[in-house]
């Protein structure tokens, strides 16, 4: 199944040229923006963020009435859910307003929202059994604050994460060895999908769904 449609990437060149007129005249909007879109748009992200989609609609039925989705930078994953079907209320969450302004200009479907804020503060209001609570970046998330997140949730609450062992990046504060790692670190009750990719050699990416 397709998760992207090609008027996505015609909001991306649109969005790169917004982004240099910006640059021009407010210096929150520098250049880095440009490659900061292109990542959040690669053939890994592509990649990671199917692999959720695909898996994660194998659980979602009719009762669940919303997505969370943390650390959600550009919206690549909710454009990606919806573009799938699901066609209920999408929020994203993220610290950085400005990736949130340029989410919302590359946004296609109108169940999609975008909140400036920090996810783990904000789930506490989602923090019931008809919703799905989505985060593929934990490897940014300190580990105290997801565990408490997660020993929080309500039983029957959907939780779909991911995490890597890509220690390269200054910004991965919470990366785990092995898949099993990961699971270890996770306090979730049940746990519906477990499994992991490698990209390129370079590093594994696990993913876990459960409740």
């Amino acid at each position: 199944m397709e998760y992207l449609t090609p008027l996505i990437y015609r909001k991306i060149l649109n969005t790169i040229t917004q982004i240099y007129h910006n640059s021009a005249k407010d210096p929150e909007w520098d250049l880095f923006r440009f490659k900061d879109v292109l990542d959040s748009f690669s053939e890994g992200q592509i990649i990671n963020k199917a692999w959720a989609v695909e898996e994660l609609n194998k659980f979602i039925t009719d009762d669940y009435d919303a997505c969370l989705v943390i650390g959600s930078w550009h919206g690549l994953f909710s454009h990606m859910l919806a573009e799938s079907g699901f066609d209920k209320k999408i929020v994203n969450v993220d610290l950085d307003p400005i990736c949130n302004i340029i989410a919302k200009q590359l946004k296609v479907y109108d169940n999609i929202r975008f909140k400036d804020n920090d996810g783990i503060d904000l789930f506490p209001k989602f923090n019931y059994d008809n919703k799905i609570v989505v985060c593929t970046a934990c490897e940014h998330i300190d580990n105290e604050e997801l565990d408490f997140m997660i020993r929080q949730k309500k039983p029957k609450l959907l939780m779909c994460l991911q995490s890597n062992n890509y220690y390269e990046v200054d910004s991965h504060i919470n990366c785990s060895d092995t898949l099993e790692d990961f699971i270890a670190s996770l306090p979730l009750k049940k746990i519906l999908y477990a499994g992991k990719k490698n990209y390129k050699n370079k590093y594994d990416r696990f993913m876990v769904i459960g409740k």
